[in-house]
């Protein structure tokens, strides 16, 4: 497999798609394994059951 990025998003069982200390720290740690990949990190969104969304990391 020849990958080139990766992006992640998660479910907030919420409504509030703002993010938690948890993601900051999801973030980071997917920051520090795709480096060790050599698949960098695009983006982190969250995403909410009604569909919002917010980017913990672009």
């Amino acid at each position: 497999m020849n990958r080139r990025s990766s992006k992640r998003q998660r479910s907030h069982p919420s409504s509030d798609p703002t993010p938690i200390r948890e993601d900051e720290a999801m973030t980071l740690e997917l920051r520090h394994l795709s480096a060790e990949l050599h698949v960098p990190l695009t983006a982190h969104v969250i995403v909410t059951p009604s569909g919002r969304c917010a980017a913990v990391h672009e």
